[in-house]
């Protein structure tokens, strides 16, 4: 495997790339009590916040399809300041990518996509995207990275908590179907 920056044309193999996931596990969300708890929207009244989640073990285990389609992950490439692609043997034998978008008055960096060909997972080709990715994170002078990560996407929410990066937030309704995202953050030392 070796690790390059991506060109043109490895978009429409990117694009191709099956970026399901199987999960047995998901992450539900309880609250915000606060909000419940006083009736109000009005977050001036509102005294405290809270939100809990809790890891729930599904009955089966469920192929989940990636939150956005094509045309959505091609704008999200073009967004990035560095694609980088997971090569095999071949140059046309994508195994994996990632891509880092900057925002330096933040002092972070944006990992908006990150996936592995299915047959390929867990061999460590993500870990060595990842850090490919925070070392040119370290070399443009941030001080972190944040990834988002849908509730159901347990192996991913695993794999940010084996690589250091901590829970930092979430949103509601932030994918096209309304799914939550976990923002994940690691420190770059």
């Amino acid at each position: 495997m070796h690790i390059r920056a991506a060109d043109l044309a490895d978009v429409e193999n990117i694009l191709a790339l099956d970026h399901s996931y199987l999960t047995d596990h998901v992450w539900q969300m309880s609250g915000p009590a606060g909000a419940r708890q006083t009736g109000s929207r009005d977050l001036a009244a509102m005294r405290e916040y809270t939100a809990t989640f809790r890891l729930a073990r599904l009955p089966r285990q469920l192929q989940v399809p990636w939150p956005h389609d094509a045309r959505t992950l091609r704008r999200i490439l073009h967004r990035c300041d560095h694609v980088w692609v997971a090569l095999g043997d071949s140059a046309s034998d994508l195994m994996g990518y990632i891509g880092l978008a900057l925002v330096p008055w933040q002092n972070t960096g944006w990992i908006p996509c990150l996936a592995v060909a299915p047959a390929l997972r867990r061999r460590g080709i993500a870990s060595q995207l990842l850090k490919t990715a925070t070392a040119q994170a370290k070399s443009d002078g941030l001080h972190s990275v944040t990834m988002d990560v849908q509730t159901k996407n347990y192996p991913a929410t695993r794999f940010c908590q084996t690589r250091g990066f901590r829970l930092a937030g979430y949103s509601d309704n932030y994918y096209s179907a309304s799914d939550i995202a976990l923002f994940f953050a690691y420190r770059i030392r």
